[in-house]
Order: C-alpha cells, then sequence, then structure tokens
C-alpha cells in the first residue's frame, strides 16, 4: 500500500470519527429540549397516547384527533416503551437516536460484506452522518424517519446473504415489512428488494416475498377490518388529494443533491468513467480471446463476481433510495427528511464502489474533501432555484452555526417557561400547531392543523365549525398559535378571549428542525407566537 493510499485511509476515518462526534454531542444537546425540535413530533406522542388508551388511531376525522397520514409502527413502539418509560419527547428521540446508530452499524456491516477495508466502511458512516445537515437535521428528531431507515436497510442487508438461507431470507422480509408499518414508502424497496432477490437469492424468493405479502398484505386487510376501512384511507387515499410538484421531482431533487455534495458527483462520475474504460478493455481481452483459464484465474473471477453482484445490488438499492426521496419531497407540505434514504443507500453505493489499490488515494481524497464539506457548509438551494445556477451560487452556502442545530441557553429558558405554564393550566388548552401541549396541560390532546389539512374541505369545515364552539364556549383555559390567527377562528377568538402575549423574533420558542426552524432557511419564518386566555381569567 502507497504512503498516499495510507494517508487517505487515515483521514477518512478521522473525518468519519470527528461526524460522529459532532452527532454524539448534537443528539446529547438536544434529546432533552423541553418542546417540540420538530413542530410535528407531538402528534406522533398523542398517536402512541390513544394507543396506551385503548383508542382507535385510525378513526373518523374529528376534532379530538386525526392522525398523521403514515402506519403505526413508531408510535405503536412508543405506546409501548411509555409503559415502561415517561411518554413524552424525549421517549420518542432516544428511539430515533438509537435507530441512527443502528443505520451506521447497518452500513459499517455491508461495507465489510463486501470485502472492503475499514476506511471505505468508515467512508459509508460517516457520509451517513454528514447527511444530518442536509436533511434538515432529522435524524433524531421524534418522528418515524430514522426508524423506518434502520428496519430496512438490515432487511436488505440480510437479504444480499440470503442465498441458501431461507430463515435469513424470512428474516429480511420481516424487517423490510415492518419498515412498511413504520413508513409506507418502503414499498418502493419492496418492489425493488423483489427484483434484486430473484438474482440475489432465487431460490430463498419465496420466502422473502411471502413474508412481506404475509405481513403487509395480510396487515393491510386486517387493519381495514379493525378500523372499518379507515387505515387504507389514511395511509393511502387522502395522499393522492395533495398536490405533486413535478419541478420538484424533475429537477430540484437531483439539483439539491448535486449542490449538497458536488465533491461526491465528481467521484462517481470518475468511477463511473473507470468502470466503462475497465469494461471496454475486457471486451476487447475476451474477443482477442486471451481469457486467462488457470483455476487462480477462476477463483479471481468468482471474487470479481461477488463484487460486481454487491455493486449491482446496492446500485439498486440506492436508485431506489433517490426515487424515494424525489418523490416524497415532491409531495405537497414536503420535508427534505424525504431525501433521508437517498443520503443512507447514496453512502452505501459510494462506499462499495470506491476503488481498493489503483485511484483509491484519488477517490478517498474526494470523500474526506466531501466531509469536510459538509461540516463547514450548510447547503441552502432556493437562490440556484430562484435566480438560476450562475447567479445564485454565491448565496446558496451558509457557514455552518452551531446555534442552527443546538438550542441556546435562551430558548432553552423560553421552552422550560412555556411548559411551567402548560402545567399550570387549570383547564385544557388549544394549540393548533402543538397538539401535545394540550397533554402538556392535562387535557386529552386534540387534532392538529396538519390533520386538518390533510383532509378534504367538507371534514376541514366540520372540524372547524366544532373548534369554533367550544371556543365560543370557553372551553379551552388558553389558545396558543403559530403566525397569523386563522379566518375561520377570529371572530370567535376576538369575542371570547383577550391577548396576553405576542412573542417575536428571539422571544419565540422555534423548533431547530423542519418547518418554523432556521434549518435550511434563506429567508428565516418571522411568524408570531400568540398566547390568549378567557376574558373572565387572568393570565
Amino acid at each position: 500500500m502507497s504512503a498516499a493510499q495510507q494517508w487517505a485511509r487515515r483521514v477518512v476515518i478521522g473525518m468519519t470519527g470527528l461526524w460522529a462526534l459532532a452527532l454524539v454531542v448534537c443528539f446529547a444537546l438536544r434529546i432533552g429540549f423541553p418542546l417540540e425540535l420538530e413542530w410535528m413530533e407531538g402528534g406522533s406522542l398523542h398517536q402512541a397516547l390513544r394507543l396506551q388508551q385503548g383508542l382507535p388511531i385510525y378513526p373518523a376525522p374529528s376534532a379530538e384527533f386525526v392522525p398523521f397520514l403514515y402506519t403505526p409502527l413508531y408510535p405503536a413502539l412508543l405506546a409501548a416503551l411509555g409503559l415502561v418509560f415517561p411518554l413524552d419527547y424525549v421517549l420518542g428521540r432516544a428511539v430515533s437516536v438509537l435507530a441512527v446508530v443502528a443505520v451506521g452499524l447497518g452500513l459499517w456491516r455491508l461495507v465489510a460484506r463486501e470485502g472492503k477495508p475499514r476506511a471505505h466502511q468508515a467512508a459509508a458512516v460517516g457520509l451517513w452522518c454528514a447527511g444530518y445537515v442536509f436533511s434538515f437535521r432529522w435524524y433524531d428528531v421524534a418522528r418515524a424517519d430514522s426508524l423506518f431507515l434502520a428496519l430496512l436497510l438490515w432487511g436488505l442487508l440480510l437479504l444480499r446473504d440470503a442465498r441458501g438461507r431461507p430463515r435469513r431470507a424470512a428474516l429480511a422480509g420481516l424487517l423490510v415489512a415492518l419498515a412498511f408499518w413504520t413508513k409506507q414508502t418502503a414499498a418502493v424497496f419492496v418492489l425493488a428488494s423483489g427484483l434484486a432477490a430473484l438474482w440475489i437469492a432465487p431460490r430463498q424468493w419465496l420466502w422473502y416475498a411471502g413474508v412481506i405479502a404475509l405481513v403487509d398484505g395480510g396487515g393491510v386487510l386486517l387493519g381495514q377490518r379493525l378500523t372499518d376501512g379507515q387505515l387504507w384511507r389514511y395511509i393511502y387515499a387522502l395522499h393522492q388529494g395533495h398536490a405533486f410538484n413535478s419541478e420538484r421531482f424533475t429537477r430540484k431533487t437531483w439539483g439539491m443533491f448535486l449542490h449538497a455534495a458536488p465533491l461526491l458527483a465528481a467521484l462517481l462520475a470518475g468511477l463511473v468513467g473507470a468502470a466503462l474504460r475497465r469494461a471496454v478493455l475486457w471486451w476487447r481481452a475476451r474477443m482477442a480471446g486471451s481469457q486467462d483459464m488457470s483455476e487462480g484465474a477462476g477463483l479471481g473471477r468468482q471474487v470479481r463476481k461477488d463484487r460486481l453482484e454487491g455493486l449491482a445490488y446496492w446500485g439498486v438499492m440506492a436508485a431506489a433510495g433517490l426515487l424515494v426521496s424525489a418523490l416524497g419531497y415532491s409531495t405537497q407540505w414536503a420535508e427534505p427528511n424525504a431525501f433521508m434514504p437517498g443520503v443512507c443507500f447514496g453512502a452505501a453505493l459510494v462506499a462499495v464502489a470506491l476503488p481498493v489499490g489503483r485511484g483509491e488515494a484519488a477517490a478517498l481524497g474526494l470523500v474526506a474533501a466531501q466531509l469536510v464539506f459538509a461540516l463547514v457548509l450548510e447547503p441552502r438551494y432556493q437562490p440556484i432555484q430562484d435566480r438560476g445556477f450562475a447567479a445564485g451560487l454565491k448565496d446558496s452556502y451558509a457557514r455552518q452555526k452551531w446555534q442552527r442545530s443546538v438550542p441556546t441557553p435562551g430558548m432553552r429558558a423560553h421552552a422550560r417557561t412555556v411548559r411551567a405554564e402548560l402545567a399550570a393550566q387549570t383547564g385544557p388548552v388549544l394549540a393548533l400547531q402543538r397538539p401535545w401541549w394540550s397533554v402538556l396541560a392535562g387535557g386529552p390532546g386534540h387534532v392538529g392543523v396538519m390533520g386538518i389539512h390533510d383532509l378534504p374541505r367538507a371534514e376541514q369545515r366540520a372540524i372547524e365549525q366544532t373548534l369554533v364552539a367550544e371556543v365560543e364556549a370557553g372551553v379551552p383555559g388558553a389558545v396558543y398559535l403559530e403566525g397569523e390567527v386563522p379566518a375561520w377562528l377570529r371572530p370567535a377568538l376576538a369575542r371570547r378571549y383577550r391577548l396576553v402575549r405576542k412573542s417575536e423574533g428571539s422571544a419565540r420558542v422555534l423548533p431547530l428542525t423542519g418547518y418554523m426552524s432556521v434549518a435550511g432557511m434563506v429567508t428565516p419564518w418571522r411568524g408570531a407566537q400568540w398566547l390568549y386566555v378567557r376574558r373572565d381569567e387572568s393570565p
């Protein structure tokens, strides 16, 4: 091994260690934040609470509850764990953090399975860690995404080694099926892996496909029966009413990936070029009849065949991950958490494709440079989207700032104050953007604004009218709102309640991930936060 190779391997391992340490510190400083890190975290907790209470989690829509349009495994796991630990933000985030670790371990294992050295294993893990900022710091929030990826990755890893092992094929099918019950976008991977299994483990295909059919297909049929047909409506039918942004699908998703990882794009272009060159040379040698038929050459061909098989397998999964990312990001109200499958399986493909020996130092150098690039700069693609590449490029990156990822002391103090205020409430509260606040105030929870928006207009109006009637009757002891007061609520709120606090700027308690956060935003969210109390009560 040359000195350049040794140096490049050490740098990649070192940068991966630095990224892993950064995420450990970041997660540790975020996990105990008293309120939402991402504005929809409370909806997952509310669904888990209903499971604990024996209430339906896919009921007819009402002012009490409308579920997120996802399959139920993540809240079901929180509900089970919540019988032992407090059901709160920390528990939901802890599950996600453990899932992030499981994804890292899965990437490490799969690269080793393909016969690659430790530095290449580190490259996969490092690139996964470096995708944290690009996906708007979503890995550790109390949402289903990281658990979905962990189940999916380990299922596909088991499938890769399922040839001649029916039990392993069945276990792989179970994990992939459970990934679907965590987030239904796993359906794309079910199709992709089903096709791949025909050549990865053809004789075990029925074990793999049969378990998925039983757990997913049979589970949906059973769920339909148990929910009076509501399950399919929530996990599929209502999605069809969401607008599809074709520009995001055809251009923006791919532009954002290239913009966030330009050095990986250069690396992949070089690897494709080198592979094409080798293919041409192999074809010429074959046509010239110069193939070596010795026993050693046969063994070498078998090793090369296995490596090509692994490259093709993870290439298919990376393509599926990018497709899922594009489809997810193109759906109405989507966030860049949709990019997580593309980041994960893209990291796997890059590491598996890295050369060993000739060209390795240069390839690892590009990986290391990408890890440094992601550590220093935060991608903000919108200026390019708005003004074009040449005009928007200089404004499309920002220096990384720790406070965009980790809550400041001031933010923690504000959040503790609001949480104490909620605990001191004498009656239920209405917080449309933060439905878990009702539970923190001792109430049963209520519908969230996302649930209302997911419904057809007639059902939205019915829920809005119920909420208006409750406000007219003075049922909520306090009303917390984000941004503009909804027009349908404004008259009743003005008659029955009075404003006691309007928080703006740094006085607000904002999430650090997704909507309302500053993560990845060129123009920060400027909406105010409002607190109203009944006119006959003191603040």
